[in-house]
């Protein structure tokens, strides 16, 4: 009979960002012992892994936000990552409907909101990239200043086993990054269903659904390299979205230019007019098309504005 009154002692003395660490550990563990055919542990492994992660950024952060300097730093981060989100919000906006994103500013506004996922996972992966930077350059330093007699307990922070969680942290950071671009890749191609699969797993892949991959890789033009410089990518399902949107909320069924059903309008300026007409053949479900206004104030069936004169 194996005695685990010690392991839970043990156990018991750690925080909870150690504990999570642990117990993905023996997930992964059963995972190996099985031959790698239980693929809910690997599902377990990863949200252990995740949730150990997030605890320690979250002390992190709150940590940081504590310190004026820190707060300088995390606004600036966010301002920064704020900009980038409503020009790449516009810019799929303008990619969508052709026109000024300034004149449908509550589609923008839903493309930044639909982009802000992406756009966490994107600072995520590199605030643990910096992170995992910071833990090597602490192995590096104890190395280097041990033959001086420097303990550890001077570099590593006050906490239960603190050279293994070094370890663990060193090791486990590279692997969260892993699942984070799986989950921002599932993000892109709109198949979150993928990512929990049990056929697409870390350690089972095999070449069809590489080239699967591939495929749906060229077709939303996820790489960010192309001939004529940057290229952002496109998100198929996001571009639907929007259009829908655009087509049922934000545009006008209605208006003093001359409108037919089905078709909606979107006002550009005070003689141009943007007609959304739905066509399944379209790729996004919807024909657009930049007309003049035909209002009685300029005039029936006349295609130039009629000009006011001076008495």
């Amino acid at each position: 009979m194996v005695d685990l009154s010690n392991f839970v002692e043990k156990f018991r003395l750690l925080h909870l960002a150690q504990r999570f660490y642990v117990l993905a550990t023996l997930s992964l563990l059963l995972y190996l012992l099985s031959m790698a055919k239980a693929s809910l542990l690997l599902q377990l492994f990863a949200v252990l892994l995740l949730a150990a992660t997030a605890i320690e950024m979250w002390q992190r952060f709150a940590h940081w936000w504590h310190s004026l300097l820190g707060k300088a730093l995390i606004l600036v981060f966010y301002a920064i990552v704020l900009n980038f989100s409503f020009a790449y919000a516009e810019s799929m906006v303008n990619s969508v409907l052709g026109i000024r994103p300034d004149v449908v500013p509550y589609t923008v506004n839903l493309a930044a909101l639909l982009l802000a996922p992406a756009w966490a996972l994107i600072g995520s992966m590199l605030v643990l990239q910096l992170y995992t930077t910071l833990h090597v350059s602490k192995v590096m330093l104890l190395l280097m200043l041990r033959p001086f007699g420097l303990r550890a307990r001077h570099i590593l922070p006050d906490e239960p086993y603190p050279g293994w969680t070094l370890c663990a942290r060193i090791f486990y950071l590279p692997v969260v990054s892993m699942f984070l671009l799986m989950a921002l890749a599932s993000y892109f191609s709109g198949k979150p269903e993928e990512l929990f699969s049990d056929d697409n797993t870390v350690l089972e892949m095999n070449t069809d659904q590489q080239s699967a991959k591939t495929a749906i890789a060229q077709r939303q033009e996820i790489n960010v390299l192309g001939d004529e410089g940057p290229l952002l990518p496109t998100m198929l399902w996001l571009n639907k979205t929007l259009a829908t949107f655009n087509y049922q909320i934000e545009s006008l069924s209605a208006s003093s230019c001359a409108l037919t059903a089905p078709t909606h309008l979107v006002h550009i300026n005070d003689f141009e007019v943007l007609r959304i007409t739905p066509d399944p053949k379209a790729e996004l479900g919807y024909r657009y098309e930049v007309a003049l206004c035909q209002s009685p104030a300029f005039g029936h069936n006349k295609s130039n504005p009629k000009t006011a004169e001076l008495p």
